[in-house]
């Protein structure tokens, strides 16, 4: 059978026609996995080198962790109960002209390597005595830290104001019991 140009024409351009249609067929869900493959290859690549970055840091971490450990012990103040830092912010007020009105100890709180004792005080004083207090409390008094702090003058003198504060003492585990 000997197929005129025409007919030739038809059969060339069927076959291409079937074969780029079931190559589209075929080939679109393939690309599209393969699309999804390389975009989940690139995001778990990225979170390999976060990984690894961490992993590395983790000697420097320890070594940061070992030396804070190490310097919790060694800290100027060695609280042992809550009472200690109660008595430490008497000492700390008396002298800059804070008038300690009430003080109560609040639940200690249980770490790894050390205790967190927080106390909440009630305290009149002036603006500037107020500062001389927190400024001590906050650079020279061993491991506390001002967690709180709510300022309001008092209402038969704008002069003198009432502040609700908490403070935090850190104290290592092997200073004393625990409270």
């Amino acid at each position: 059978m000997v197929l005129n140009k025409r007919e030739r024409i038809l059969l060339v351009t069927t076959i291409g026609s079937l074969v780029v249609g079931i190559s589209y067929l075929l080939l679109s869900p393939m690309t599209r996995a393969w699309t999804s493959l390389r975009r989940d290859i690139t995001t778990q690549q990225g979170e390999l080198k976060i990984a690894q970055t961490t992993i590395a840091l983790a000697p420097e971490w320890r070594q940061q962790y070992n030396a804070l450990r190490g310097s919790l012990g060694n800290t100027r103040e060695r609280f042992t109960s809550q009472t200690d830092v109660l008595k430490k912010v008497q000492e700390v007020g008396t002298p800059t002209g804070v008038l300690i009105m009430s003080s109560s100890e609040l639940h200690s709180v249980e770490r790894d390597v050390y205790r967190e004792l927080p106390v909440k005080c009630t305290i009149e004083a002036t603006t500037e005595s107020l500062v001389k207090f927190l400024y001590v409390l906050q650079t020279g008094a061993g491991s506390m830290s001002i967690e709180q702090l709510q300022i309001a003058p008092r209402p038969d003198n704008s002069c003198i104001l009432r502040c609700d504060i908490q403070i935090r003492a850190l104290s290592g585990k092997m200073e004393g019991p625990p409270t």
